[in-house]
């Protein structure tokens, strides 16, 4: 590349004037996005292609420093100098232009350029924990299960055994039943990130640069910058009482109830630890089965958070960029489970599908709104603006409440106003005859069909034979199950510039094999 077409800048030591080596410079474009990566050389060189623009944004150093704006018409063909910032980077593990590599991850803005150095070859497949300990992680996963009654008296001839799966529950108030709520925490623990597979290998002439396209479809869209990869994988192995949403009122994620027979309960909390451990396991695997790719994006191609361009800034040699599949390995560990008392009460369903009842409980329609599509119309009608929202559009707001009334009621019954919760319990009484809100938390900690559960005060409020075996259960110590390493991908890619020798080395090398 000849000098006229680049701008050359030579960066010095605040206090000597000394060149400072290995100090990367940023272009920056109008929105302070990054539109090419260069690094110091051992005169202290940076050579930045020219562009047809009056002022050029640089950030010399790490993102922490401020930018500086240049003048172009100031930029002669001579090295302008830049001061290195006071608190100077690392110095990479090579010499000069070696062993330079650019991490790049999906979410940040894409770069334009990317330093390249010869002899960083293919990076190894895995990196080691780092040195120092860094706190874990502690996912929260509860279930429900629901203590059974003895068997009634054969009865007389019955109707034909066949299920109705798309009927609301029974307007009957229905018995009120015993039950555990078998709490489970498990604690992940990072031993590292680790490269995984090689995706896509891109070879760039001196100068030239290629756009290219993440294709990642492992992540919703609409969570994907907004949670954690262990928080989406934890919500694949459970899921939330108010729905899946971030803005969820409970950090817990339920897992499936179940019904005990037999008075125990040792049986039941192995095996929810159990299937918690295999669903994480499959959980991670399908998240890596999800296509994931990196392609050639047309030249046209808009720049956004899935388009990265990558550039060889070098002048004499070929550099070829390796774009991976980034992981990290967690050692996952879980101790026994805990056992709390609860009675489920059943509840009638109301009709929440009106316009009154969705501006009362406006504030949790907000977040617990299973299609957010709609929520421009609930804003709409929470604001009393009915001549803003079309007919239709009310209409299938409140047809989508009707068709998940036990979800919305759920959601109003257990995050709502909780003197309102108390005035109702305390209206019934438990199957020994106590005014119920004498024997419970006025606290919803799941659902069963058309029943709450709520944690009695007390287990001495349970029957005679599952009081006996929670106190059994409590009696023996707490100990930590035996720990599992689980795998799981991070959203976007990494990606390693690889240079290689010297052009005319090359063609040296081949005249003399010749």
């Amino acid at each position: 590349m000849a000098t006229g077409d680049v701008w050359l800048f030579r960066i010095v030591h605040q206090d000597t004037g000394k060149p400072a080596q290995g100090v990367p410079v940023t272009v920056l474009d109008r929105a302070g996005n990054a539109a090419g990566h260069w690094v110091s050389d051992g005169d202290g060189i940076v050579a930045v292609p020219r562009r047809d623009i009056l002022k050029l944004r640089l950030r010399v150093g790490l993102r922490s420093e401020d930018p500086i704006e240049l003048a172009t018409v100031t930029l002669g063909d001579e090295p302008t100098p830049l001061a290195a910032p006071s608190h100077l980077p690392p110095p990479s593990s090579g010499a000069g232009e070696r062993g330079v590599r650019e991490l790049q991850a999906a979410p940040p803005a894409p770069a334009s350029g990317a330093g390249a150095g010869a002899g960083a070859g293919v990076p190894p497949l895995a990196r080691g924990p780092d040195p120092v300990d860094v706190p874990g992680h502690v996912l929260y996963f509860q279930r429900l299960a629901m203590f059974a009654e003895r068997a009634p008296a054969a009865a007389g001839p019955t109707s034909d055994p066949v299920a109705d799966f798309f009927s609301l529950a029974s307007e009957g108030s229905g018995a009120m039943r015993y039950g555990a709520l078998i709490e489970v925490e498990q604690y992940w623990q990072s031993l590292g990130v680790q490269w995984g597979e090689l995706l896509y290998s891109a070879t760039l002439t001196p100068g030239d640069e290629a756009k290219l396209a993440v294709l990642d479809g492992r992540w919703r869209r609409e969570a994907e910058g907004r949670e954690r990869p262990l928080q989406i994988l934890a919500r694949m192995v459970g899921t939330s009482m108010l729905g899946d949403l971030v803005s969820a009122l409970r950090p817990e994620l339920q897992l499936d109830a179940l019904t005990l027979t037999e008075p125990g309960l040792e049986s039941a909390a192995a095996d929810t630890v159990q299937m918690i451990r295999d669903r994480t396991e499959r959980m991670s695997n399908a998240l890596r089965r999800r296509p994931l790719g990196v392609v050639d994006a047309p030249a046209d191609a808009p720049v956004t958070g899935a388009v990265r361009t990558v550039r060889n800034t070098t002048r004499d040699r070929l550099v070829t960029f390796h774009f991976f599949e980034p992981l990290e390995r967690f050692k996952v560990m879980a101790r026994s489970p805990r056992a709390r008392p609860v009675i489920f009460v059943p509840f009638r369903l109301p009709n929440v599908a009106t316009p009154d009842v969705v501006r009362r409980f406006g504030y949790l329609f907000r977040r617990t709104l299973l299609d957010r599509g709609m929520l421009p119309d609930l804003e709409r009608l929470l604001g009393g603006d009915e001549a803003a929202v079309p007919a239709d559009a009310r209409g299938r707001l409140l047809d989508h409440i009707e068709a998940n009334l036990l979800y919305y009621s759920t959601a109003i019954i257990s995050a709502g106003d909780p003197a309102a919760r108390h005035v109702a319990l305390s209206k019934l009484r438990d199957p020994a005859g106590r005014p119920l809100t004498d024997v419970i938390e006025n606290n919803v900690v799941g659902r069963i069909g058309n029943a709450i559960a709520l944690p009695l005060r007390s287990a001495a409020q349970l029957p005679a034979a599952w009081r006996d075996a929670l106190a059994a259960y409590h009696a023996k110590p707490l100990r930590a199950t035996e720990g599992f390493v689980v795998t799981i991908p991070h959203p976007g890619v990494w990606v390693s510039a690889q240079a290689h020798e010297p052009m005319q080395q090359q063609a040296d090398s081949q005249e003399a094999a010749g």
